[in-house]
């Protein structure tokens, strides 16, 4: 019985640390916008999101190859950033950081409330199904073991430049 939970323990541990790089990559998001462009700027995961439904909407009802659409979706984010950056924020970069938050805080309950309008509120989900690492009878997500990865990169990358 030792055998069996001290394995479950070492893959929780695994996952957890994984999961940690999941974490990581959020906040290394966040120290970019926060650190580097010195803009309080909390409605950046709205713009992934509509990226995000952009690859669904895209890749899920018309069928546009997944890469294709990924591709589409790093280009709606962009052109959706670049206008929240010249209609929003150019024009508070120089007022106090609570006038920031208050603007960016306002883009993110209108981000949300259109895209509760336009795709409603049940889960999608691409079917995209990334495979499952196992050894010696633990099993660890690929999925997290590649965000980990990129986190660790980013963080080396943003470390040395």
């Amino acid at each position: 019985m030792d055998g069996i939970f001290d394995i479950f323990l070492v893959e929780a541990l695994i996952n957890g640390v994984l999961f940690g790089g999941v974490l990581a990559l959020l906040s290394l998001g966040l120290n970019l916008i926060f650190g580097v462009v010195d803009v309080v700027w909390i409605c950046y995961a709205e713009l992934v999101m509509f990226g995000m439904y952009t690859m669904y909407w895209l890749n899920g009802v018309y069928d546009v190859p997944i890469l294709l659409a990924a591709l589409a979706a790093i280009g709606v984010v962009a052109i959706l950033g670049l206008l929240v950056h010249v209609l929003v924020i150019a024009p508070i970069l120089g007022s106090p950081p609570i006038n920031q938050l208050l603007a960016t805080g306002g883009l993110l309950f209108f981000f949300q409330s259109v895209a509760t309008l336009m795709w409603g509120i049940e889960f999608k989900n691409l079917g995209l199904r990334l495979p499952i690492l196992e050894y010696n009878e633990m099993y660890f997500s690929y999925a997290r073991l590649l965000a980990f990865g990129v986190a660790l990169i980013g963080m080396v990358g943003s470390t040395f430049s």
